[in-house]
């Protein structure tokens, strides 16, 4: 997205460090990745591809064609830069129909991107559109659960939702049910805004545009990251960081 045009050199540096724990890395990419499963010659759409890191393992995996856009200019330039075999990345934007003739995508992906949507329900409609019969539509995002009790990366804020004493009255903060675009913290990155959706709306967002439900994960990090963090790996094996959804078109 376009507020990522900022910070997108140290977005990307970090990533590359293989000496820190890394929630994209080491939680979201391998198990996307292992959720797609076998790509051999398949034509692949990547929403919010960010500089390709999800699109350059495919392509590795045999993929016959892969369309990749983000809203971050930035981004896409790095993405470019890295010469991926048989990827096209462009400059796009999740909240506009897409440009795709119908029926022509085997995969559809979107990594940790469907939180910046306004315009979900729109977005599942064209993915169904361009996808063929049969096609797969596999996003991963924010966990709700981690989203709402989880405490700011760097201490400065509280958990989005809490419950207090005060005396004999319980005070509630925050509200699960608010969709509304809220900050987010990712830590060193910075603050960005996203949208925290709902169970019901992940899953009505699939049944309600022609998909059925295939698959879904609890995305745990890979063992080899805890030598990086130990702090780290025992929050996010206790407590679900990232959702995995994949949806199949009618």
């Amino acid at each position: 997205m376009a507020g990522y045009d900022k910070i997108a050199k140290h977005f990307f540096e970090r990533r590359a460090d293989k000496t820190r724990f890394d929630y994209n890395r080491d939680i979201e990419v391998p198990a996307m990745i292992k959720m797609v499963g076998n790509v051999k010659n398949k034509i692949i759409l990547d929403l919010g591809c960010g500089f390709g890191d999800h699109s350059k393992k495919l392509s590795q995996k045999g993929a016959q064609k892969i369309i990749a856009f983000d809203l971050s200019k930035e981004l896409v330039k790095f993405a470019n830069n890295q010469k991926i075999p048989n990827c096209k990345f462009e400059v796009g934007d999740m909240d506009r129909k897409l440009k795709y003739k119908n029926n022509y995508f085997d995969l559809v992906i979107s990594g940790l991107a469907l939180h910046y949507v306004k315009n979900v329900n729109q977005l599942f409609s064209e993915v169904n559109r361009v996808l063929k019969k049969g096609g797969m539509f596999i996003i991963s995002t924010g966990h709700p659960i981690f989203d709402l009790i989880n405490e700011s990366l760097d201490n400065s804020s509280e958990a989005k939702i809490a419950i207090k004493r005060v005396g004999n009255k319980r005070i509630i903060e925050g509200d699960y049910f608010d969709e509304s675009k809220k900050l987010a913290d990712l830590g060193s990155i910075g603050k960005i805004k996203t949208y925290s959706y709902t169970f019901e709306t992940f899953l009505k967002l699939g049944l309600n545009n022609g998909f059925e439900l295939i698959d879904y994960l609890d995305a745990k990090p890979v063992p080899s990251s805890k030598k990086y963090d130990s702090e780290k790996y025992k929050l996010t094996t206790t407590l679900p960081t990232f959702i995995l959804f994949k949806w199949k078109k009618k």
